[in-house]
């Protein structure tokens, strides 16, 4: 796959819906306490319930989120995927653990990026230990669409890109899905040019929340790589 240096806008990139999200895996995302170290969150799998979780015509709603939240504190309680710890005040350093405790990745973001509100003021690197691999997320599109509610608030669409062996992706977020996320895969399409298609989706039930639902198509993108660039994200956006 081709890294497309020159690509238009994101949003400029057409959608292919000929393949919509078709998940295959879900979990429960519970980010790390604010301004707290060594109490680990944990992300768990909720994929056994997948067809509770996500519906093909609607996407993500609300009663999904309350059956996401009620599975994830219900007793047997779901498995551990990976646990994500904090390793400084500022939550400008984060590490991944797998089931058995080790530590698999780490991110990380320039305080600067934080005081001017997220990811925003450059970029989080991303590293895989025991390979010689990173990723870099930066903010590539942010645009006002309009003011909400009672016009007090602009709403906005963003974009931010990262590009892992040879494929680029973006994380869009629409004004008009709310408190969501799609992570949308660049490919290139030999009759219609460059397009791309919804691979993965994240949603929570307001801005505040430090817990949330991803789905995602295992068979079109790693999952380990949803879960690395979901929560260096959303981690930078907490630090406004």
């Amino acid at each position: 796959m081709a890294t497309y240096e020159f690509l238009p806008d994101a949003f400029d990139i057409p959608v292919d819906y000929n393949h919509p999200l078709n998940p295959t895996r879900a979990l429960a995302i519970h980010l790390p306490a604010p301004l707290k170290t060594h109490q680990p969150s944990q992300i768990q799998d909720l994929t056994p319930h997948l067809l509770q979780l996500f519906s093909w015509n609607l996407g993500i709603n609300t009663e999904n989120l309350l059956s996401a939240h009620k599975a994830s504190i219900t007793y047997p309680h779901p498995l551990v995927r990976y646990t994500l710890e904090t390793q400084n005040l500022l939550g400008t350093h984060l590490a991944i653990l797998d089931v058995e405790g080790n530590e698999i990745a780490w991110w990380k973001a320039p305080f600067f990026n934080f005081v001017m509100g997220g990811i925003g003021g450059g970029k989080t690197d991303i590293e895989f230990l025991g390979e010689d691999k990173k990723l870099e997320v930066r903010k590539v599109t942010e645009e006002k669409v309009g003011r909400s509610g009672s016009g007090l608030h602009h709403r906005q669409r963003r974009a931010e890109r990262f590009v892992k062996d040879g494929t680029t992706y973006f994380w869009e977020a629409e004004p008009e899905t709310e408190h969501q996320l799609a992570l949308m895969k660049v490919f290139g399409d030999d009759r219609d040019g460059i397009m791309k298609m919804e691979v993965a989706r994240y949603a929570q039930r307001s801005a505040h929340e430090r817990e949330g639902l991803l789905v995602l198509d295992g068979r079109e993108v790693d999952e380990l790589l949803v879960v690395l660039t979901l929560c260096a994200m959303l981690e930078a956006k907490e630090k406004i």
